[in-house]
Parts: C-alpha cells; structure tokens; sequence
C-alpha cells in the first residue's frame, strides 16, 4: 500500500498577535491519499486558511510532523519550500493571481518553467495549451486577464495548478467568487482532472454542496480539526 500525500502528526501552529500569543492550529491529524479530496468546512478564523498555509510549506509548523508527497517538509529552508512547493503543489487561489500582462498561454507556461522541469520551451508551451484546453480555453490562449471574465479567469488559475500534474493540489474557496453556474463548472473540471491524476486535493469551502462532494468532510473549529459527525446542512 502506497504512503498517503499528506500525513501530519500532533502539528500545532502557535503564531503571535503583537504581544499576545495565539495557539491557531491544535494537535492536528491529518491523513489523505492519492486522489482522494477532502473538504474543510468551518467558521472564518478557525484555522482552515492557516492549515492549508502549513501544508503548502508557506507557513511553518511550531511542532508536530508534516510530511507531503513522501518529504517531511518541517524545519526545512525557505529555499528549500519554494522548491519543494514548484515540484509537487498545485495552488488555486480564491483571486485568481494570474499576471496581468501575461496570456493564458504564458500564465499556465510558466509554473513549468519555474518547475525546471528540464523540458523544453515547445513541450512546455504544448503542456500548457493542453491544460486550457482541458478546462474549455483552448480557444483563449492568447487572451490576458483583463480580456477574460471571472470564470475564465479561475480556469486559468485550475489550468496553472494542474499542469504540473502536482502531487497535492490546495483550493482556498476556489468558487468564492464566481456565480453559481461557473462555480459548479470549475468543481466539476477540478475533481475530474485531479483524479484524473491521482492528486489529492485539499479543499477549503464554505458552500455545502461542493463540500457534500468530498469524499470525506472534515471541520475545524477553534483550531481543532475533526470528521463531520453529521452531515453538512444544505
């Protein structure tokens, strides 16, 4: 049996607020698999967005273990993170975060080249042009943000997570921002693609049905995270 992409131990996160400190993250046991996506649900300044931080190596644990994609991520250098973070992560972002002065093409294109992957440009200007292509842009390629809507936008953003086909894919209330047609559309396109590549997904939502879609629903309250005992209200 294969290790899971994310497995954390007794990890707590203890951060400061002028003189005051605060115990943000408590005990966490976290465990996913390879293609499996787990939803977050729970009240803003529970911790969600802090955990998630941790997992992506943004943000460092104050103890415990955090192990993804088979690499203890602890105690290693920023350096180090952002190299780790380039070779095994997808981030999709609520606010999109694509470069204004780029295209589609080259906004995708470039979390391979920064992967240094060791591919050449053509193969990755063709790995790109397939991600669009894959969430309905392929006829967008050469358009920039301020030519594309919000929706268009966040497939942009789902194309540059998935390219790489990373190994954990992170989604900060992807749909936050899109009306509720083109949110159900980006979902649908982010499950399927992600298991599409065996990624685990790691998504925060505080919409009830994406979150009934998981195949597991885990709630952080206070710090704590837990299974859902009960089932999300609609």
């Amino acid at each position: 049996m294969s290790s899971p992409v994310v497995s954390t131990a007794a990890m707590n996160l203890h951060l400061r607020s002028g003189k005051t400190p605060l115990h943000i993250l408590k005990d966490i046991d976290l465990s996913i698999e390879a293609g499996e996506v787990i939803a977050v649900v729970g009240p803003s300044g529970s911790g969600k967005t802090s955990l998630l931080m941790v997992l992506g190596g943004l943000e460092q644990a104050s103890n415990g273990s955090v192990t993804v994609a088979g690499t203890a991520i602890t105690g290693k250098s920023e350096d180090e993170l952002a190299i780790f973070r380039r070779q095994n992560l997808g981030i999709l972002f609520q606010n999109f975060h694509l470069i204004p002065s780029m295209t589609a093409l080259e906004n995708v294109a470039l979390s391979l080249e920064i992967a240094e992957t060791g591919q050449s440009f053509d193969n990755i200007a063709a790995s790109a042009k397939a991600a669009l292509t894959a969430v309905g842009l392929g006829d967008r390629l050469d358009h920039r943000p301020s030519a594309l809507s919000g929706g268009e936008q966040q497939r942009v953003g789902l194309a540059r997570a998935i390219v790489g086909k990373p190994k954990l894919l992170l989604a900060d209330e992807p749909t936050g921002n899109l009306d509720q047609d083109t949110g159900a559309r980006v979902i649908e396109m982010m499950f399927a693609l992600a298991r599409d590549n065996g990624t685990a997904v790691f998504l925060i939502t505080h919409d009830p049905a994406l979150a009934r879609r998981a195949d597991r629903i885990l709630s952080m309250n206070h710090g704590r995270l837990t299974p859902m005992t009960e089932s999300v209200p609609a």
